[in-house]
């Protein structure tokens, strides 16, 4: 299950989560951060994978340059290194199946008749067609609206698979795990949840 950390310097918490067999940091933003301070929650406390999920939707959490330094030797998870099960719910790279550090990508097909399509990237697969690229855009700062502004303007295809892939992840309502995971820390508060989990369903 995620976990909440702080940083060394007490400038805010970030989350990690076993992901694709790997422990990955999250960053988040101030709000977010804010938020989950107002919500009861700190270092050490477990994240809710719902939770989790709805961060990197709004794009409060993040990967990327600026994660904490951290000893190999404390990498473990304290609740034990159970992968986040993300299967069918997070976008994924189109060439690699990653999920990490994702862009919206415009390629030119190189045949010059201005034709375009887009893709989703992970940071391999963009590095190998930076030549092709007209355009690219981190999936963290696109929204819903975002979007269809961009296929609205015609400067992503709308027929693209990544196009499709993005509107269900906007479409997926995560936005109510807060007001679940304050009815969760109510009922534990009350001695009315007992069975000791802290995740809230995907459904």
């Amino acid at each position: 299950m995620p976990t909440l950390h702080a940083y060394t310097d007490g400038s805010g918490l970030y989350a990690k989560a076993n992901l694709q067999g790997r422990v990955v940091t999250f960053q988040l933003t101030p709000g977010a951060v804010q938020r989950l301070t107002s919500a009861g929650l700190a270092s050490g406390a477990r994240l809710p994978a719902k939770l989790l999920l709805a961060l990197i939707q709004s794009g409060d959490a993040f990967t990327g340059a600026g994660a904490p330094t951290e000893d190999p030797a404390q990498t473990a998870l304290p609740f034990g290194d159970s992968e986040l099960d993300v299967d069918g719910l997070l976008p994924r790279c189109e060439e690699t199946d990653g999920l990490l550090e994702l862009h919206l990508v415009v390629l030119d097909d190189g045949l010059g008749g201005g034709r375009k399509h887009a893709k989703l990237l992970a940071p391999e697969p963009r590095h190998v067609l930076r030549k092709q690229t007209a355009m690219s855009i981190p999936v963290s700062v696109l929204s819903w609206r975002a979007l269809e502004q961009l296929v609205g303007s015609r400067l992503v295809p709308e027929e693209a698979k990544a196009v499709a892939t993005l509107r269900r992840w906007f479409n997926r309502q995560l936005a109510d795990a807060w007001d679940e995971l304050s009815r969760l820390r109510a009922a534990r508060q009350t001695g009315l949840a007992i069975d000791g989990s802290d995740e809230l369903p995907l459904a």
